[in-house]
């Protein structure tokens, strides 16, 4: 831009001695003189700023031939701009989404939909694992079973624990009578000092143990021995100590496998 050229007004300038009338023609010639005299510089001044503009805008901008679908985007060091394809605005939209989705349930876990009542889950869902002491409806998970079993059974170390599947306490002496049980339907008496313990529910095969006991007050060598194993059913006899049968008072079946 060419330097400004400084001009001299060769009209009357105005002045406060003047009429009012002069006082306001002379300052109308002097607003027209300064504007035709400077008109050319501002114009010369706002061609170059739009030059600067243009050429600044140019030397940030990559080509843009080919650009026409492309997205306009700071670059990552914030010192000038960039041009995304439209694939890779997807991936960039896509990788943002899976970042803020990361904490959610996995798709294979609850197959795209999951309906909140009864839900059907695959694969291996998981769940934070709740403290030993927890008795809510809070989903329990196999790391807290596997803890909050054994502790309640009072059972210590790593060996396996195996339930009890049936028990009964039966007075056996004159009609048959179930004190208390477990899984257990019935007596049946066979005759003295003879009895099938009937399952409610039958074991899976006859591989299982029987754990007897009696207890008689008139003799304390008297013992519960089995006589037949079946799943649905185990037939256990009394003997006394001269291995004669007799009934007892107080019989004791547990089944375990």
């Amino acid at each position: 831009m060419p330097a400004p050229v400084i001009r001299q007004f060769v009209g009357t300038i105005p002045d406060k001695g003047q009429s009012q009338t002069a006082f306001d023609t002379n300052v109308d010639a002097w607003l027209d003189w300064t504007t035709l005299q400077f008109a050319p510089d501002l114009v010369a001044f706002g061609e170059f700023a739009s030059d600067t503009r243009a050429a600044l805008v140019a030397a940030n901008l990559p080509p843009l031939t080919g650009r026409a679908a492309n997205m306009v985007r700071v670059n990552a060091a914030a010192n000038g701009v960039e041009f995304r394809t439209p694939a890779q605005v997807l991936s960039d939209i896509s990788a943002a989404s899976v970042a803020s989705v990361a904490l959610k349930a996995s798709v294979a876990s609850v197959a795209l939909k999951a309906p909140r009542a009864s839900p059907q889950f695959t694969g291996f869902p998981m769940a934070p694992t709740a403290l030993a002491a927890t008795n809510t409806t809070q989903i329990a998970t196999t790391a807290y079973t596997r803890t909050a079993i054994p502790n309640v059974l009072n059972a210590a170390g790593s060996a396996p624990i195996y339930a009890c599947r049936a028990w009964v306490n039966f007075n056996g002496l004159g009609a048959v009578a179930i004190r208390g049980s477990g899984n257990v339907s019935s007596i049946t008496d066979n005759g003295t000092g003879d009895y099938t313990v009937n399952f409610a529910t039958a074991m899976q095969d006859a591989n299982y143990c029987v754990s007897t006991a009696v207890a008689n007050a008139a003799a304390d060598d008297w013992t519960l021995n089995p006589r037949a194993i079946l799943s649905g059913a185990v037939r256990v006899f009394v003997r006394r100590g001269d291995n004669s049968r007799a009934d007892a008072d107080k019989c004791f079946v547990s089944i375990f496998r």
